[in-house]
Order: C-alpha cells, then sequence, then structure tokens
C-alpha cells in the first residue's frame, strides 16, 4: 500500500479559513478588551456579530481538517514540541467555540434581549438561546453575569494560548530556520 504523499502546505481553504478566524479572533479580543461601561451599542453588537461568525468559521475549519489531513509536521521537531503544537491546536479548536459561545449565552441571558432584537452586522436577524425566557430579572441578571464571567476568563485563556501558538510560529521560522509561515500562506 503506497504511503501518503507529503503535504508541504496547507490547503487554499484552511488557509482561508485560518486567517480569516485569525483576524476575527484577534479583533474580538483587542474590542473586548476596550470595552466599559461607555461602550456604544453599535460596538458591542459588532462583537457578537464577529463572535457569531467565529462560530460558524470554526465548525466549517473543523469539518474541512477532517476531510483534509493537516501537512506532515516538520520532521526536526522534538516529540515534547509535536505533543505541544497538538495540545495546543486542540485548546485553540475548542476555544474558537467556546468563548464566542460563552459571550452568546451571556447575551441571551441579558434582561433587555426582548426589547433590542440580535441582528447580525445590523441586517441578519439571528436568535438568542431560549434557555432563560421563563426566568425574572433577577434570574436573569444572575445567568448574565456569571455567562460574562466565563466568557471573559476563557477570553484570557484563549489570549495566552493564541500567545503560545504565535510564539511557536516565530520558534520555528527563525530560531529554527523552518519555512513554516510558508506552509500556512496561499502559493505553490
Amino acid at each position: 500500500m503506497p504511503e501518503r504523499p507529503l503535504i508541504e502546505r496547507y490547503s487554499s481553504v484552511a488557509v482561508a479559513l485560518h486567517w480569516l478566524v485569525a483576524i476575527a479572533i484577534v479583533y474580538n479580543l483587542c474590542e473586548g478588551l476596550l470595552f466599559d461601561d461607555n461602550t456604544a451599542r453599535s460596538a458591542i453588537d459588532l462583537h457578537k456579530s464577529i463572535g457569531i461568525t467565529v462560530i460558524g468559521l470554526a465548525v466549517l475549519r473543523i469539518l474541512w481538517k477532517i476531510g483534509h489531513p493537516a501537512p506532515t509536521p516538520m520532521p526536526s521537531l522534538q516529540p515534547w514540541e509535536r505533543k505541544t503544537s497538538v495540545s495546543v491546536h486542540h485548546l485553540l479548536y475548542l476555544l474558537m467555540v467556546f468563548v464566542p459561545l460563552a459571550g452568546w449565552l451571556h447575551d441571551s441571558a441579558w434582561k433587555g434581549a426582548s426589547t433590542h432584537p440580535l441582528k447580525l452586522y445590523g441586517v441578519i436577524p439571528w436568535f438568542r438561546f431560549p434557555l432563560f425566557g421563563g426566568l425574572n430579572d433577577v434570574g436573569k441578571d444572575w445567568w448574565h453575569d456569571n455567562l460574562f464571567a466565563v466568557h471573559k476568563y476563557s477570553s484570557w485563556l484563549l489570549i495566552g494560548v493564541l500567545a503560545l501558538h504565535i510564539a511557536g510560529a516565530l520558534k520555528h521560522q527563525f530560531l529554527d530556520g523552518q519555512p513554516q509561515f510558508r506552509r500556512m500562506w496561499f502559493g505553490k
């Protein structure tokens, strides 16, 4: 049985999804760090729209990855580097869905949700999870506050894991002299 040929770079679809998700996540993390009590409703609504989009793009990425294996790891990687890379990637995939999902649940528990319909990018009517509909305002506030904490602290975890991912790519590219960036970019 012939061996699977060595794939040197990620497919164009994987590259496009990687960079779309990366840009959206970095934007939302930066925007979220700047939020305060005076943040405009339009900025919050854009943050929600991008977060829900990230969930969709992350799911597409996962589905694409299932049917299209990644390139073979660089042969010069040490066993601990491979294990770390796999762990960081798995955690990234989990957090790409978990962080915005926690934010979406947080928004769904908002007692003002009934008077402020959710529209993606101000145009596409979108749903909130109906889990909190039967609660009184005190119950909604409790869920809203606690889900915000989950969203906030998991965002900080995402920042840390993202920093590890970027540091690993930079190490392999510049310290190890491996063409790491070429593998996750368009071209031949």
